[in-house]
């Protein structure tokens, strides 16, 4: 018999992938499935009165008391991840806070406690009822019917993005996994729920596979198979695109010098824009300006020439302030150079949750009994992959779509987001922070 005491708890993003042990998928001669996620469809739409109502029906979804518990999470997280690096990074709060939310589901006594205050809520109860709305409203796979063009030749900005969440469990055949949080993580958190051998030398290239197809290939994790001692694995993933609602002219983009941190420069490629009359804010030391997507945005924040992007993230406090500016926007022209990039992290979370609160988790005293009886059980380590680039088209790049906006604020002033040099950057939908990032080298 296996002796056995781990729960490997990883996320990989970019779509994300969390871990608590080994995992398996379909395909495995013992496969047990124990519960599975009925996932939201998108109806069909007969007129944009209905589509309208549809989307404005999702957005309400997300209640204040969710939005304010996971921003601080994100803020508090982003900020203690992000201190005193000088590599790229980028990091999706949002795959990280599904997980952790379906394994404080499972958890108990204190170790319960230290996970719904780190995640924002006083009850598992509110907690779960309030992932699955937001599930609901941010969740967006487009129903092919509604992916055709109206009788002008044109597309409804819904039916070109996506953000598609997965969740899954995979538990070992040496554990039994209560009926109770197996059907709560279905029904409330979207979670497939398996048991099978985790150590069976199939399982590493089937948990691979199902992390590469939920996130449209962009991470392909290792195909090894879990250790001896791993016990559980759940798993998120997050796969978001979108496109810009003005595009970048592919014939303006024109190889220029980025400047490092430790002083060095690389040629890459820089997208050039100008707009007349848009918005910008000149904040202590840094300027902020967003660019629209179809159904979200990505805002970036350039630190002055002199001082440091690390002076942005050197802690949550400072960090919030500039994600929450309350100065004013100034409306006029602003020049855009931004670097095309693409590229990923891999991070082991572990002590940056322990950083932020999350201790007991991690100890022999861990408490995991609403998930299974096995009293050996903690979380061993936490890891994300994450990946994201930008392109003439978009966040992550696909066809281009052109919606004309018509109207315009008298320009007030003027900035130059020359993104030359390290800066921040945040991408959102519906106003949740899906990725927040640091970009020190775009052609690393």
């Amino acid at each position: 018999m296996k002796r056995k005491r781990w729960i490997w708890f990883g996320i990989g993003i970019g779509i994300l992938s969390v871990l608590l042990g080994g995992c398996d998928c379909e395909g495995t001669e013992k496969m047990a499935e124990l519960a599975a996620a009925s996932y939201p469809e998108e109806p069909v739409f007969k007129n944009t009165d209905e589509e309208w109502e549809y989307s404005r029906a999702r957005r309400t979804a997300l209640t204040d008391p969710f939005c304010r518990a996971y921003e601080n999470f994100a803020i508090n997280t982003a900020a203690e991840l992000f201190k005193g690096t000088d590599e790229n990074q980028v990091y999706c709060p949002l795959s990280l806070y599904y997980a952790l939310a379906l394994a404080a589901d499972g958890a108990a006594g204190e170790t319960q406690e230290e996970m719904l205050q780190m995640l924002g809520f006083s009850d598992c109860e509110s907690l779960a009822e309030e992932c699955k709305n937001s599930f609901e409203a941010l969740y967006h796979v487009p129903n092919e019917e509604n992916m055709k063009p109206n009788e002008w030749g044109e597309y409804s900005q819904s039916s070109l993005y996506q953000l598609r969440i997965a969740n899954s469990v995979w538990a070992d055949d040496s554990i039994a996994v209560k009926t109770s949080f197996a059907d709560r993580g279905a029904e409330y958190f979207y979670a497939d729920i398996f048991q099978t051998d985790l150590q069976a030398e199939e399982t590493g290239a089937l948990r691979s596979q199902w992390v590469k197809e939920r996130t449209n290939g962009l991470i392909t994790p290792g195909e090894e198979p879990a250790d001896d001692l791993s016990l559980l694995a759940i798993m998120n993933t997050v796969y978001f695109y979108d496109e810009w609602i003005n595009r970048f002219d592919v014939e303006k983009t024109k190889q220029d010098r980025f400047f490092c941190a430790d002083g060095t420069e690389v040629i890459c490629d820089f997208m050039n824009m100008e707009m007349g009359s848009h918005g910008f804010r000149k904040g202590e030391n840094y300027t902020e300006s967003s660019l629209s997507l179809k159904n979200g945005t990505m805002t970036f924040y350039l630190p002055d020439e002199g001082v440091s992007v690390g002076e942005m993230v050197k802690d949550a406090e400072t960090l919030e302030h500039i994600l929450n500016s309350e100065m004013d926007f100034q409306s006029g022209q602003v020049i855009w150079r931004v670097p095309k990039f693409t590229y990923g992290s891999h991070m082991n979370l572990s002590d940056m949750l322990k950083a932020v609160g999350m201790e007991q988790a991690f100890s022999e005293q861990a408490d995991f009994s609403n998930m299974s009886d096995d009293s050996t059980m903690f979380i061993s380590s936490v890891i994300q992959d994450a990946n994201l680039g930008i392109d003439e088209n978009g966040v992550e790049g696909a066809a281009y779509t052109e919606i004309l906006y018509a109207g315009a604020a008298m320009p007030t002033g003027r900035a130059e987001m020359i993104l030359n040099r390290p800066f921040l950057f945040t991408v959102k939908n519906n106003g949740i922070l899906l990725f927040v990032g640091i970009c020190q080298n775009p052609a690393e």
